[in-house]
């Protein structure tokens, strides 16, 4: 993708949800971590959920199936609501911001926004736009870049995994709070810590925390060079009039994912996000925030 690059941002709710109130958003709705798949884990999210934000690696195996599900998709179709809030991602390292304004669009009724908003103001200002019209109005909208520029730097630790030298480039970097998966367990959270004791024998939760230099983890205490390539990508996973979205700015249109509702979102789009770990069964780099009512 060429033309602008930002700063990847962090997948990471304190990142996230200081960069979302310094665009105006009053924290009534917070990301949290998403700490597993099974029923206790996904308890421990504060209800009700009205998204949830993947962080992925973009592998061979997934470019392979992303090209065969474009191709139905524009054989079979499929139904979108005109309400969904879609829009395409033509800066590079800037699918964190987009997963963030595609989770807030589409729940803005459930928002409350501080006087004089810039997330507002550019909602309402791109909201009859098209897809790509509203790319190439972010591209331009200083105030968004400059705060993400910010955001990005908040979090001072870069990830690297042994699969992540692949050469597969996207747009965003996990750097602390990234999940991995094996075994019985979908996904884990690994830091230096030793493992907390859990509700089931299988399971080991971790925590990675930022600013401390752990080589053998292939954490560094620096921030990612804004030319380096990554391979990981943020999608967002929203309700809208029944049906669950994923919302990615490199595919052409939203995904409808089937129906869903209002209680049952977070089950439903990690349902969604386990068919992602699947389709990469050796790769650990897997990360999931989830928007709750604060």
């Amino acid at each position: 993708m060429e033309g602008q690059r930002w700063l990847p941002l962090e997948a990471n709710p304190e990142v996230t949800n200081q960069f979302l109130k310094q665009l105006g958003l009053h924290p009534n709705w917070q990301f949290v971590d998403v700490y597993g798949m099974d029923p206790e884990l996904l308890s421990m999210v504060p209800r009700p959920v009205c998204a949830v934000l993947l962080l992925f690696p973009i592998t061979e195996k997934y470019e392979v199936f992303r090209t065969e599900e474009e191709e139905k998709i524009k054989s079979r179709g499929q139904d979108v609501t005109s309400s969904v809030y879609f829009m395409k991602q033509t800066i590079s390292n800037a699918c964190g911001t987009i997963g963030l304004i595609h989770a807030i669009a589409n729940n803005k009724d459930k928002m409350h926004f501080e006087s004089g908003s810039t997330l507002k103001k550019f909602l309402e200002e791109s909201a009859s736009m098209s897809p790509e019209e509203r790319a190439r109005y972010l591209e331009n909208y200083d105030a968004i870049r400059v705060t993400h520029e910010t955001s990005a730097h908040e979090g001072q630790t870069e990830s690297s995994s042994p699969s992540s030298s692949q050469p597969h480039s996207s747009h965003c970097r996990t750097k602390a709070s990234s999940l991995c998966h094996h075994a019985s367990l979908p996904w884990v959270k690994r830091s230096h810590v030793g493992p907390a004791k859990a509700t089931s024998p299988s399971l080991r939760l971790r925590r990675w925390r930022p600013f401390l230099r752990l080589p053998s983890l292939g954490l560094h205490s620096v921030a990612p060079n804004i030319d380096e390539k990554v391979d990981l990508h943020f999608i967002a996973l929203v309700h809208v009039d029944g049906h669950l979205y994923e919302l990615d700015g490199r595919k052409p249109f939203p995904i409808n994912h089937g129906e869903t509702s209002d209680e049952t979102l977070l089950e439903d789009a990690i349902e969604v996000c386990k068919k992602f770990m699947e389709r990469d069964p050796d790769e650990l780099r897997f990360n999931a925030i989830a928007l709750s009512a604060a």
